[in-house]
């Protein structure tokens, strides 16, 4: 770590709430997300010249399996902190995904969506899928999170696919690229809560009421967790998490919307820090994304990255997306991450040997029940 790194690390991790215990949880952005489903969807845009082989997130990121599930519950399962408990990843999830059918059939003109496991059902198996989501919640491995309903905004990512030929491919493929396709019509659709009217801001509101009701309905429990997709939010959304069951917010850096800050602006809140409907904020202070670069040593980074936290009594709280953990796009990605995050607890575990692991939910509970330290 680098002494730039390190001061913005240590700046982070200085302020607010602390505790002496040493805490891990591994925050993971992205699940349920259609993305690129498939290796054929791929290979088709590839040949049509659309180029998600130039981006790593439409390069190796896709709807997730159950091979990818089994791949990485089987890697968590075996790391035990110090009260025997396996090391988890806080799952950030989508439960809807826009359903392309039903758009055709409405000539275009209507938004439709579909529950998350409507997806697995077209693209791998619902029944499997439900399966590995009830063991990961179940044995505290894979727990879900609310990211938004979908990981993109309708009513931008409608415009961009009626205004861009290259988007209309994507379109016509089940495909949500979310990149620059070198066009002059390019819309960033992706960031679900971003506004640029107050029109947009009211469907906001709405679609994320009905995002938390549907999240409830998917997975048996409301979300106590939030995190906005690309992290730009406004504040009006805070009464209505709150008001559906959210305590925390997962991300205390925030981006605020183009209509509040053309340049989305940066709001950061310390450790700890509480707003006006009790909401409770902790910040993301490690990164593990190996995707991004493989070349780079992701263990020994991180392991510094953690002693940063730690030495300022600060839970490590790590930032690792859905696409390092996604085989069926690049089986070579996956081993290599896996691999990675399988050396990583290992020498978490060995360096801290009364290390805890907690998912967000967990650590919001300690947080609130815990005076600062």
């Amino acid at each position: 770590m680098n002494l730039i790194t390190l001061f913005r690390k240590s700046y982070v991790n200085y302020r607010g709430w602390s505790t002496p215990k040493k805490i891990v949880v591994i925050e993971s952005d992205d699940w349920g997300s259609i993305r690129i489903p498939n290796t054929e969807t791929y290979q088709a845009l590839v040949k049509k010249g659309i180029p998600v082989d130039k981006n790593r997130y439409t390069k190796f990121d896709g709807l997730e399996t159950p091979d990818d599930l089994a791949v990485l519950f089987e890697v968590l399962s075996s790391h035990k902190d110090a009260n025997q408990n396996p090391a988890t990843i806080t799952v950030n999830s989508l439960p809807a995904n826009p359903d392309f059918d039903k758009i055709r059939a409405g000539a275009m003109n209507t938004y439709h969506y579909e529950s998350v496991f409507d997806s697995y059902q077209k693209h791998s198996s619902k029944e499997a899928m439900i399966g590995l989501w009830k063991q990961g919640i179940e044995e505290n491995i894979f727990y879900p999170q609310f990211h938004g309903r979908e990981h993109l905004h309708p009513a931008r990512w409608m415009k961009a696919v009626m205004t861009c030929e290259k988007e209309k491919i994507c379109f016509d493929h089940d495909a949500i690229p979310g990149i620059d396709l070198g066009t002059s019509k390019r819309i960033n659709y992706l960031a679900a809560f971003d506004y640029y009217n107050e029109a947009e801001k009211l469907s906001i509101e709405t679609d994320l009421m009905d995002g938390l009701q549907l999240f409830e309905t998917v997975f048996g429990f409301q979300s106590k967790s939030f995190i906005a997709s690309q992290s730009i939010r406004g504040n009006h959304i805070n009464a209505i998490l709150a008001n559906n069951g959210v305590k925390y917010h997962q991300n205390a850096q925030q981006l605020l919307p183009y209509l509040e800050d053309v340049k989305h602006g940066i709001v950061n809140k310390y450790w700890g820090f509480k707003d006006e409907f009790g909401l409770l904020y902790w910040r993301r202070n490690v990164t593990f994304e190996p995707s991004k670069n493989q070349n780079l040593d992701w263990v020994d980074l991180c392991m510094a990255e953690i002693n940063n936290a730690f030495t300022f009594g600060k839970p490590a709280v790590i930032n690792s997306h859905r696409l390092n953990y996604i085989g069926h796009l690049s089986k070579k990605n996956q081993s290599d991450s896996i691999k990675a995050l399988d050396a990583l607890l290992k020498a978490i575990v060995k360096k801290w040997p009364n290390v805890e692991f907690m998912n967000s939910q967990q650590l919001g509970e300690y947080m609130s029940n815990t005076s600062n330290e």
